[in-house]
């Protein structure tokens, strides 16, 4: 089990500085601040926003308003890349974690950029193949793992790569609402882990103390799964 799989290069970390340059010129930037939202979910505005600095969180609300986590984005990650290419709105709600600065691209201009230099194509294809396999990650966890080991691979997943503190900004009935767990599950799940020394369970967020610990655990427990 590779801990690299749970933590993708970001869409900028394929970029030249130059290329990178010529990417934040093209686009206009937004400040925000902590939970300020970024995009709603049913947004048709076309166009690939990319985090300066900051980071920001992406989910779904239910019916009942409650907020379900499916990814947490930092410094270079993108979002919003396919109505570059497709027709479909935006499928999440995406907010701000802390201050947040955002470059927003447009989608012809994006595009543009992309036919000057098939460079920029390249890197959000890769991107984009690597954050879709750690969504393939969350739905084999939720399908086969057992209890514990399933919320520390989700853990493992959601926690913000360096230089980013790992730790997750978020209550534990957010994080059961992801999982699909009960509050008294992920409760018992959580406080296994902490029993292990592997986190510390705060006010509204979880602070992951011993992250490649938790990983050897983990795979210890399941092996490859």
């Amino acid at each position: 089990m590779d801990f690299l799989r749970y933590t993708p290069t970001p869409f900028l970390g394929f970029l030249t500085d130059d290329q990178v340059a010529r990417l934040k010129k093209a686009g206009h930037r937004r400040t925000l601040n902590d939970g300020q939202f970024i995009h709603s979910r049913g947004d048709t505005d076309p166009g690939i926003s990319i985090i300066e600095s900051g980071a920001a969180k992406a989910g779904i609300y239910g019916t009942d308003g409650e907020f379900i986590l499916t990814s947490f984005l930092g410094p270079g990650h993108s979002f919003g890349e396919f109505t570059v290419f497709t027709q479909i709105p935006l499928s999440h709600d995406v907010s701000a974690v802390g201050p947040t600065s955002v470059i927003r691209i447009p989608s012809r201009t994006f595009l543009e950029l992309g036919e000057a230099q098939p460079a920029y194509l390249s890197a959000l294809m890769r991107a984009t193949l690597m954050r879709s396999h750690i969504l393939l990650e969350m739905l084999h966890a939720v399908r086969i793992l057992p209890l514990v080991p399933r919320v520390a691979k989700f853990l493992l997943i959601l926690t913000p790569p360096p230089p980013a503190k790992p730790r997750l900004r978020f209550k534990q009935t957010d994080l059961a609402a992801t999982i699909g767990l009960s509050r008294a599950s992920m409760n018992r799940a959580l406080g296994k882990l902490e029993d292990l020394g592997f986190i510390e369970r705060n006010y509204n967020f979880i602070e992951v103390l011993r992250l490649h610990e938790m990983h050897q655990w983990l795979q210890a427990e399941v092996g490859d799964y």
